[in-house]
């Protein structure tokens, strides 16, 4: 958990970037946090590289599926 809020500051910043929208950015990096308690963290060699990734993929889902 403090290893995420470390790097929280980040991943709100490019959720953010990527939406435009705060409250969008808050439910990605929230949706994130959740997927990141279900991940094996015994498998994860660079945690910011993992957390970025995701926080990426989620709001390229969320893109895409806003111009539906």
């Amino acid at each position: 958990m403090e290893h995420f809020q470390a790097y929280r500051p980040l991943l709100f910043s490019i959720a953010y970037r990527m939406t435009g929208s705060v409250s969008q950015a808050e439910d990605i990096v929230q949706d994130e946090y959740l997927r990141y308690q279900q991940a094996e963290t015994a498998t994860i060699q660079s945690l910011k590289s993992f957390l970025t990734a995701i926080v990426v993929n989620l709001c390229l889902n969320y893109l895409k599926s806003a111009r539906v």
